[in-house]
Order: C-alpha cells, then structure tokens, then sequence
C-alpha cells in the first residue's frame, strides 16, 4: 500500500466518525429554560446580562373543519361520517390522485361514503358535489351522502391553493348515478 493511501484512509474514518459525532450532537433535542423574566439589560464591569419577560401564549380558537349536522339539498344530504351509526352503501375511496371506484350506480335513498384514504396527503381537500355543495374535508375526513333523487350527480375533491398564484390541483373526480 502506497505512503498516500496510509495517511487517506484514516483522515476519511477519523471526518467520518466527526461528522457522525456532530450530527448526533445537533440532532439531540433539548429544553430551553429560562430561569427569571426578561426586565432590562444591565452593564457591569463590560458584561451585558439579559432578562427576558415571558409574553402570554396567545388564546386560539379553534374551529372544527365540518359540524357534525346534516345539509341537506333537496337532492341530497351531505353529513360528517360516524362509523358508529353510519353503514354506506357503496364507498369512493380518494386515493393515489383519484377517485376509487370514479362510477358508481345507487338506488333513491341509499347512500355513499366519500373518504380520504391516502395517508400522504399533505394538502387539505375540498369535496364539491353537482358543484351546489362544498366541504372541507382536511387530510383525512370523510362525507356521508344520502341521495334523495333520481340523477346524475358529480363531484370533485379538489386541493385548494391558499397562494392565489398556484393552479388548485383535482384531486380525484367521479359521478354517481342514482336511479
């Protein structure tokens, strides 16, 4: 082995196992206590000492995405899913960019469940149906329709842009006919 090679190789493992050991050493999660408020900056002997004053945590509100009561339209209602009482009878899963199945044929009166099955999704989705009815329905919710009348009804899950310079993506698209 070349006098090169003696003198590279252990300069690689010795910067590897820094950088090992550094990366750890930033990775490790930690507390910031502060021990006293924040009041006023003092100097003395050249030493500055900083208090800090703590500001109270703002209040938030918190507003759920979709009430738990039904809207209902005259061809339809639309409610929030509760798998304790609802039982649908047929399923559109949103799922890889798509609705899954995107056709569906019911009866008057049955009804069908919409949800979010892609656990990777990381833009709420807004459902739109016969385009009289929107819902948020976040990252992972879930729409319970009840059908009233005979027709052809159409929706869309699309993901809503808050930068009104980025196009809204449709997520997945389907109708369901109710005959």
């Amino acid at each position: 082995m070349e006098s090169k090679y003696k003198t590279l190789i252990p300069l690689i493992i010795i910067f590897f196992i820094v950088g090992v050991v550094v990366g750890y050493v930033a990775h490790i999660p930690r507390t910031i206590e502060i021990e006293k408020p924040v009041e006023k900056i003092v100097y003395q002997n050249n030493t500055v000492y900083v208090t800090v004053t703590p500001t109270p945590a703002p209040i938030v509100t918190v507003t759920p995405i979709a009430t738990s009561t039904a809207t209902a339209i005259s061809d339809f209602t639309v409610k929030n899913y509760d798998p304790s009482t609802d039982t649908p009878t047929m399923t559109i899963q949103l799922v890889n960019n798509r609705a899954n199945p995107n056709e569906i044929h019911v009866h008057v009166g049955e009804t069908v469940l919409i949800k979010i099955t892609d656990v990777s999704l990381t833009s709420p989705l807004t459902l739109f149906l016969n385009s009289a009815y929107s819902m948020n329905m976040g990252t992972s919710g879930a729409a319970f329709i009840t059908f009233n009348n005979k027709g052809t009804y159409t929706f869309e899950a699309i993901a809503i842009s808050p930068d009104p310079n980025i196009v809204s993506l449709t997520y997945g698209k389907g109708t369901i006919i109710v005959y």
